[in-house]
C-alpha cells in the first residue's frame, strides 16, 4: 500500500446539518470560515479483563464510544453563496432556523430555541492513494466562544460533541474553497445600555448549551443529546474612561455609590450589543450584530500602574440572546438540510 504523509494543507472540512439526529446529514454544501481548524478527540472507553490464574490480560472488551470535535475558523459574514462561508453555524449554536429578509443585503436573523440541530462534520486529508476520509455524525454544539482583541481577527472555537462516526477512503463531497472576508477588531463595536463603550482592547463571548450525552442499553453509541441550562458569559477589557461604562452597572447603581448601597445590592440588568461591520453598504454589507438582555457584571477589576493605561476588567453574564441578525449577500441561510 502507497503511503504519503501530508500537512493540513491537504485537508478540509465541511459540514452539513441533519435530518434526523444521528443519522449522517445528506449533503455537506457549508465551510464553517476562513482559517478552519478540526481537533477530534475519540475514545473507545475499553477496558482490560484480568483473571484470576494469569499475570496478563485475557480479554479487553469496548465500552461506551465518546467523540469530541473542536472546530476553530475565523468570523466572517459570508459573501454570496452559502458555500462561501457565512455564519450559518450559528444554527447549530442557537437552534432554531434563521429568518430571512430583504436583499442587498439580505438579513439573516438567528433566535433561540429549546432545542439544538445536529449536524455532520466531513473531514479529509489526501493521502495518495486512499485517502483518510470521516464523517462525524451527530455533533451539537457544546460551547462557542468569540473572541477580539485590538490587533487581531475575531475568532470562533466550537466544542461539540458527536455521537458516531464513518470511515471512507473516498470524499462524499467535494472540499468547499471559503470566498469571504474574515471580520477583524477594528470592525467590532460594543454598547452597554444603548451607549457604545469606547477603548475596548478585548471581549470574549461564550455561549454554552450544556449538552449531555446519554447512553442506553443496546448500543455503545449515545442515543441522545439533550439541552440542559443555556448560558451567556462576557469577559472584557476596556481602558478606563467614564465610570458610567461599565463600573456604575456593577455597582448596579449610578454615581454616587454609598457603603450602604452595596449592602443592598440589586441590580438591573442591561442591554448588550456586539457588533461586527465591513462599514460597506448595499450588496456589499457583510455584518454580524449579536444582542443580548439583561447583562449583569459579576465580577471587575481595576489596576493603578504608572507604567500603564488604566483598564477595567469584569467579567458577567446576560440572561438571554435577542438575536443574532447577519448582513450579506446570500439570499438565504437555510438551504435544508
Amino acid at each position: 500500500m502507497a503511503q504519503s504523509v501530508s500537512s493540513g494543507a491537504y485537508s478540509y472540512v465541511n459540514f452539513g446539518f441533519e435530518s434526523t439526529y444521528g443519522t449522517v446529514a445528506a449533503s455537506f454544501p457549508r465551510p464553517f470560515g476562513n482559517g478552519s481548524k478540526l481537533s477530534i478527540s475519540r475514545r473507545n472507553n475499553m477496558e482490560r479483563v484480568v483473571g484470576i490464574g494469569a499475570r496478563n490480560a485475557s480479554a479487553t472488551v469496548a465500552k461506551k464510544f465518546e467523540g469530541v470535535a473542536t472546530v476553530d475558523f475565523l468570523l466572517g459574514a459570508g459573501n454570496t453563496a452559502i458555500a462561501d462561508g457565512g455564519a450559518s453555524w450559528l444554527r447549530a449554536v442557537l437552534g432554531a432556523v434563521p429568518t430571512d429578509a430583504g436583499t442587498g443585503p439580505t438579513t439573516h436573523t438567528y433566535a433561540e430555541s429549546n432545542t439544538l440541530v445536529a449536524f455532520s462534520i466531513q473531514n479529509g486529508v489526501e493521502l495518495g492513494s486512499a485517502d483518510y476520509v470521516s464523517a462525524l455524525v451527530g455533533c451539537k454544539v457544546q460551547s462557542c466562544t468569540i473572541s477580539a482583541a485590538v490587533g487581531e481577527v475575531v475568532t470562533v472555537r466550537l466544542e461539540c460533541p458527536y455521537r458516531t462516526e464513518s470511515m471512507a477512503t473516498t470524499p462524499v463531497a467535494p472540499a468547499i474553497a471559503v470566498n469571504e472576508t474574515p471580520l477583524t477588531f477594528a470592525q467590532g463595536t460594543l454598547s452597554v445600555s444603548g451607549t457604545t463603550v469606547g477603548y475596548v482592547q478585548s471581549v470574549e463571548l461564550t455561549i454554552t448549551n450544556n449538552v449531555e450525552m446519554v447512553w442506553g442499553l443496546g448500543s455503545r453509541y449515545s442515543t441522545a443529546g439533550p439541552e440542559k441550562t443555556r448560558t451567556y458569559d462576557f469577559r472584557m477589557n476596556v481602558a478606563l474612561s467614564d465610570v458610567s461604562l461599565l463600573l456604575e452597572k456593577f455597582y448596579g447603581k449610578a454615581a454616587t455609590v454609598a457603603v450602604t448601597d452595596l449592602a443592598t445590592l440589586n441590580p438591573a440588568g442591561v442591554a448588550c450589543v456586539l457588533t461586527f461591520d465591513n462599514g460597506l453598504g448595499t450588496t456589499s454589507m457583510r455584518k454580524i450584530v449579536f444582542t443580548f438582555a439583561n447583562l449583569f457584571l459579576n465580577e471587575h477589576s481595576l489596576n493603578l500602574d504608572v507604567n500603564d493605561t488604566i483598564k477595567e476588567d469584569v467579567t458577567g453574564w446576560a440572561h438571554s440572546c435577542t438575536n443574532i441578525v447577519v448582513s450579506n449577500g446570500t439570499t438565504t441561510d437555510v438551504a435544508s438540510p
